[in-house]
């Protein structure tokens, strides 16, 4: 009833958001949903149709043009059509051809646009299922087709992650073909949850990772249903979620939706141009999103670029980066993500072309191009007054200003924005924020648009936090303390043996911080890559040097640009980088690079897709593997790979560019293998401890857009936020104060050398359970650098051990593990690929449903005290609730009331009846006790619907006033009367 309830109560918070229920096309089989779109593509073609309807068998040709659609990618380009009109091809029984309409991208809530729920739909024909009949919960309809499904679940029963597994499960059964493939975003609901997911390609990728929770304005994640229904699913914001915040990706036949905050920053920028538009006003200082670093910002970037190019004031669209490799890295990714119709408006142009092409009346178009490319071009007398945008990739970098001032004086009429994750502040007072800038992206770009930093991302698991260690050098030089940065590199850190000590470090450490998890006690080698940053290009050059001699074996490369410190040294830096060109194209047997025009950036392409794992280097092939690259500045910022999980710095840094240095390892990819991004600081550690802890504080916290006049460094309590948050990971020693009890639980249900199989269902599952998280945290120790054995301290100054003393102990749980789950009934079974959903599925005690019908069925057949007994043992795990339904129905099987066998629809509708009924007792014993009327109070119990207020319940509302009325209850004992009432059918319908 409780799950009934809710759905009614979605649908009405549905339809108070601008959508149309329909009664007739629910509780229905799939066939009237395609009877009903043939009759509204009738109607929205009646001028194509030439007032002749579609005949069976053209209607039969439509449908097969629907099922070329293969997946989520091929649907999204059907609905985005050309000029923001989806159709598909029809040839009409008398010869003639023409394009059917059925999608308009282009009328959000408004035109020929029609938005229609309907619930509880029967799939009766599914090609993969073995069962007869699928039934679905909602599907959101616009222009009848189905775009968006949703699944909801009563948190009493089960949790959201079992409507995930749900909808994974109609993805195999081979529900989303033909008119049901462009159901482009999936949601889970329940009363104080609310997810959302675009339906991925395939099922293999079904990814808990790409599950979203919505952020509103201010960064607080929406948990309540009706509120997010309201922000996110209502009209226009479905319309806009499923066209406009669709992003699809052709290199990898896929389809991608935004993250509430990249929806969020697209939607200001836009309105800062209309707002300007309106006015007929031009501000060149349009404003920057701050973004973090890994957050998605070239999906968002690219999406404002189309929305912008879109606009018919808009003439064109300037992208700018700071690099040059990063033009065709850019470009790529825009190709990437561009619809067909828009791949041919997106160009990489130098100065002199962009001064021809920024002649052409025809559609917009966008230019990338360096932002010294542009410079360059003013400074040869480039001018224009149309009316354009300028973004700028990672605009901290730009904000000398020098540059910009001309380009803002040739370009009058255009806007700027800029998009960075580390923004330059100037000090905040209030926060505690130090900084040495001199001016700020404020003063740039303008105003603050969006704000989603690296605390936001980390707790939402788009990015991971960082495991930092410092050293200091093993050595000491007197007078090294009165030395200057300057002469300290010369004497210190330039030197051979610090040099040496630095190899020696790393390869000592290799294989513990290459290599991926533990698993029944083999630990794959090299599953990561690493960078080492340096300072200079001789450091560069020296460096790679010295790892030939000491690991030859080791598959190590360097790179740097024409335009990087020297550093100190004098060497022939350019041979020397054609020497590691020379090696890498011996090694791996590629192309000579040096032969290209552009050599260095042939070479810099391929090294950096080698290390990313992207084509042609992503099918495992070991031969492929690329262990480390050697950078001094290249590289450090807007450059992404998962794969690379440490970084060596052997240079000083501080504030953004530190940050976005660390942030190179910290893409997300599997937690046990990858928990942090692991940073190492080989020079000054005490003070490098001080530059992450400030920089760290400047980017969760923010400092001044504008001037003001303060220095103070962050205090302990901010410092202690950063290890509370998971911005920094916590010591080895306190973690493990956490995992003891745990182990020595497990070691209780399965003996100290987990030997044992505990001898009860309960307690295998919560061995299961337990043991999972346990071997995912002291993997992760493991990964953080913890060996099992060790003595380390808590953050107390105390000595502690893992009780997990080696290797052999942690690889008999894994096998414990594993054989405990495969004595679970299926519906127990621990996924071990995601430990939250093992958690979360052992929290709301699911048991085996098929199972159970089983059971029942066979005490149908011989009621018998034992087969009773297994019935009881079965739903054991279940709440007191749900037990009292069962033991009702053995009563009834008992009694003669159910003959017939149970399948999974029945038992459940009978269960439904069951709940219905003890509801219904419970509500006259309730209204009986209150001296009311018994059929006034459950008549008002079937309008009442949970998380929906009395004033967007209108019935209820008017209903309660008659029973007021009838007892005749003061003004004054009214609102006492409600809050009663309403609190009573919240408790039992939970």
């Amino acid at each position: 009833m409780a799950e009934d309830k809710f759905e009614q109560a979605v649908i009405q918070k549905l339809e108070s958001e601008g959508w149309d229920y329909l009664p007739a096309y629910s509780g229905v089989t799939v066939d009237k949903l395609y009877q009903h779109w043939r009759d509204i593509l009738n109607e929205n073609n009646a001028h194509r149709l030439e007032g002749t309807p579609l005949s069976d068998s053209e209607f039969d040709q439509v449908v097969l043009e629907l099922n070329k659609n293969k997946t989520t990618y091929d649907a999204q380009l059907m609905l985005a059509g050309a000029g923001g009109v989806g159709t598909i091809p029809l040839n009409r029984d008398d010869g003639s051809q023409l394009e059917l309409e059925i999608f308009y991208g282009d009328e959000v809530a408004g035109g020929r646009s029609r938005y229609e729920i309907v619930n509880q739909i029967t799939f009766n024909n599914l090609t993969n299922s073995l069962s007869a009949k699928r039934r679905i919960d909602i599907m959101l309809l616009i222009n009848g087709l189905p775009v968006a499904h949703v699944e909801e679940k009563d948190q009493s029963l089960q949790n959201q992650w079992n409507a995930f597994e749900q909808l994974k499960k109609y993805h195999s059964d081979g529900m989303y073909t033909g008119l049901f493939s462009f159901v482009q975003v999936q949601f889970i609901m329940s009363q104080s949850s609310a997810y959302y997911f675009s339906r991925p390609k395939n099922v293999e990728s079904y990814n808990h990772d790409f599950v979203f929770s919505w952020r509103d304005e201010q960064g607080k994640e929406v948990t309540d249903a009706m509120r997010f229904i309201h922000e996110v699913m209502g009209i226009p914001a479905l319309h806009r979620l499923v066209t406009v915040n669709m992003i699809p990706d052709a290199s990898n036949d896929n389809v991608m939706v935004m993250r509430s905050y990249q929806i969020q920053a697209t939607r200001k920028i836009l309105d800062r141009i209309r707002e300007m538009n309106q006015n007929d006003f031009v501000e060149r200082e349009g404003g920057y999103v701050w973004h973090t670093t890994g957050s998605g910002k070239t999906v968002t970037s690219f999406k404002v670029a189309q929305l912008l190019a879109s606009m018919p004031r808009v003439q064109d669209v300037i992208f700018i980066v700071d690099r040059v490799d990063l033009v065709t890295q850019t470009f790529e990714n825009f190709k990437s993500f561009a619809y067909k119709t828009f791949e041919n408006r997106i160009k990489v142009v130098n100065g002199h072309e962009l001064k021809k092409e920024l002649k052409h009346n025809q559609t917009s178009h966008i230019y990338l191009m360096t932002v010294q490319g542009l410079d360059r071009a003013v400074k040869v007398g480039l001018a224009s007054r149309n009316r354009m945008v300028i973004l700028m990739d990672e605009a901290h970098r730009s904000a000398s200003g020098d540059s910009v001032a001309r380009i803002k004086k040739a370009l009058p009429q255009t806007t700027w924005f800029g998009f960075t994750g580390t923004p330059n502040f100037y000090s905040d007072e209030v926060n505690n924020v130090k900084t040495s800038k001199k001016i700020s992206t404020f003063d740039i770009f303008g105003p603050r648009l969006h704000r989603y930093n690296i605390q936001d991302a980390i707790g939402d698991g788009n990015v991971l936090g960082f495991d930092v260690t410092y050293y200091e050098p093993h050595f000491e030089m007197a007078q090294t303390d009165k030395m200057t940065e300057l002469e300290l590199e010369k004497v210190v850190y330039a030197s051979l043996p610090f040099r040496e000590a630095v190899v020696d470090d790393i390869l000592a450490n290799w294989d513990k911080n290459a290599s991926g998890p533990v698993k029944i006690g083999v630990r794959q080698k090299n599953a990561f890559q690493a960078i080492l940053a340096v300072s200079g290009k001789q450091a560069v050059a020296s460096y790679y040097n010295l790892f030939k001699q000491k690991a030859p074996d080791l598959r190590v490369a360097m790179t740097y640009s024409r335009d990087e410190d020297n550093g100190v040294g004098a060497s022939d830096l350019q041979q020397a980088l054609k020497q590691a060109m020379q090696d890498y194209i011996k090694r791996y047997g590629t192309r000579n690079f040096l032969e290209d025009q552009d050599s260095e950036r042939a070479y810099l392409n391929d090294m950096t897709k080698r290390i990313a794992r992207k084509k042609p280097y992503n099918k495992g092939n070991d031969d492929d593997r690329l262990d480390l690259i050697i950078v001094s500045d290249q590289l450090l910022t807007g450059f992404d790979s998962k794969y690379v999980n440490i970084i060596y710095m052997d240079k000083m840094m501080a504030e953004g560019p530190l940050i976005q240095a660390m942030s190179r390892t910290n893409r997300t990819i599997d937690k046990n293998a990858k928990p942090y991004g692991k940073v190492r600081f080989y020079r000054q550690g005490a003070v490098m401890e001080e530059n992450v802890k400030n920089a760290l504080v400047i980017y969760t916290k923010g400092g001044n857009d504008v001037i003001t006049d303060v220095a103070e460094v962050p205090d302990e309590s901010e410092q202690k936020e950063l290890f509370d948050t998971g911005v920094l990971a916590p010591k080895s020693g306190d973690q493990i104060i956490d995992l003891n009890p745990d182990i020595a639980r497990l070691k209780t249900l399965a003996g100290d050398d987990f030997s044992q199989i505990p001898r009860s269902e309960k307690e295998r599952l919560e061995f299961a359970v337990v043991a999972a998280e346990v071997n995912a945290k002291v993997q992760q120790l493991m990964q953080q650098g913890y060996a099992l054995g060790n003595e380390v301290t808590t953050s107390d100054g105390n000595p502690i051990t893992l009780a997990i003393g080696d290797v052999e102990q942690l690889s008999t749980l894994q096998a414990r593990l594993n054989d405990v789950n495969q004595t679970l009934p299926p519906e127990k079974q621990i996924d071990l690929t995601n430990i939250k959903v093992a958690i979360q599925s052992y929290a709301s005690e699911i048991i085996n449903y098929d199972k159970l019908v089983e059971l029942l069925n066979v005490y149908i057949d011989e009621t018998t005290p034992d087969n009773r007994a297994a019935v009881e043992e079965h739903v054991n795990p279940l709440d007191q609730k749900n037990r009292d339904e069962i033991t009702e129905v053995l009563d009834g099987i008992e009694q003669g009331t159910y003959k017939e066998h149970f399948d999974t629809e029945t038992l459940t509708h009978v269960r439904k009846t069951i709940r219905t009924a003890q509801q219904e007792l419970m509500i006259y014993k309730w209204a009986a006790d209150h001296n009311y009327n018994g059929n006034d109070i459950l008549s008002a119990y079937n309008l009442y619907r949970p998380g929906i207020s009395l004033v967007d319940n209108p019935q209820l509302s008017h209903y309660i006033e008659e029973i007021e009325d009838k007892l005749a209850i003061s003004f004054f004992e009214i609102a006492d009367f409600e809050e009663a009432l309403l609190a009573y059918f919240s408790d039992i319908t939970n």
